[in-house]
């Protein structure tokens, strides 16, 4: 296995490459975001009495960037597997899973976490509540005004601190006897110029520790990046992907999923397509199940 180099510097040429957008085209982004917010809604759907919530964090992977080959149908949604939007006219009320999911902003595509939440409610018996709060080209390393670092209190969106409060708010709304089964992660690509790979370990363990403070030992199931991606990607990739795949390690009830090769979008090798993300979903479930062991209908 890959170990982690220490003590890199982050160059100025990947910071002026890689790091904040120019302030013009930050306020761009964050008006389209606004229009983004507006439009979204979702289909309301009738609450179960109870929930297995699984909370999906990280960028643009958990965020929903797979593309469907042509004349591909449209999966069809489970109408066991709901979600807490994160945005839309909607937003406070639970909605039907359906991606691209409402995250802080409205997915692009299809992501992982439905595929997920339709494997577990098989394996429960119980309807499932994804909450989405993940958001793409987002990392630890502050960027654009917003930073996975709990300890962070410079940036304009604390991701982590959003994330607890929609846990939180779900499970508020889940009702009595509605659980935290997992959480859900798929990030790195934006740190891998950014941070360096011992201070990426520092923060995505105390990211798991705060997390866990506030809501137990939750399973964290963890998803690598896109194979084709570490391989030919930027040369610090591998060190990134050797945080992840060592994270099992420092965290109990924790795993690390590989990625499936030859499934990203075409013309692009930083995002899963559909199938991939499906492929994933899968993975990212029977960890899971290996770790929470037999259902409580087994």
């Amino acid at each position: 296995m890959h170990e982690p180099t220490t003590g890199q510097k982050i160059s100025e040429s990947d910071l002026r490459i890689h790091g904040d957008a120019p302030a013009r085209a930050q306020r761009i982004i964050r008006a389209k975001d606004m229009v983004k917010r507006l439009l979204a809604a979702g289909t309301v759907v009738e609450p179960a009495d109870r929930y297995s919530v699984v909370a999906v964090l990280g960028q643009s992977n958990a965020h929903g960037a797979g593309m469907s080959g042509v004349g591909a149908l449209p999966v069809q949604p489970d109408r066991r597997v709901h979600q807490w939007p994160g945005c839309g006219r909607r937003r406070g009320r639970i909605l039907q899973a359906e991606d691209p999911l409402l995250h802080e902003i409205p997915g692009a595509g299809a992501g992982f976490a439905t595929t997920f939440g339709s494997l577990l409610a098989d394996h429960t018996g119980e309807a499932v509540l994804l909450v989405p709060s993940a958001r793409g080209d987002t990392s630890f390393h502050q960027k654009n005004g917003y930073s996975w670092d709990p300890a962070n209190r410079t940036a304009r969106v604390n991701l982590y601190d959003l994330a607890v409060r929609q846990i939180g708010n779900a499970l508020a709304a889940a009702g009595s006897g509605s659980r935290l089964a997992a959480i859900l992660w798929h990030q790195g690509e934006s740190d891998v110029p950014l941070t360096p790979p011992d201070v990426y370990r520092d923060r995505l363990d105390a990211l798991i520790i705060g997390l866990r403070d506030n809501f137990g030992e939750v399973p964290f199931i963890l998803g690598q990046m896109v194979p084709e991606e570490i391989a030919t990607g930027h040369p610090k990739y591998p060190d990134i992907a050797a945080v992840h795949a060592t994270t099992p390690d420092r965290h109990s009830a924790c795993a690390h999923v590989p990625g499936p090769d030859g499934m990203h979008n075409p013309g692009e090798t930083i995002h899963y397509n559909s199938a991939g993300q499906r492929e994933l979903g899968r993975a990212m479930f029977e960890a899971y199940r290996d770790l929470a062991g037999p259902s409580h209908s087994e």
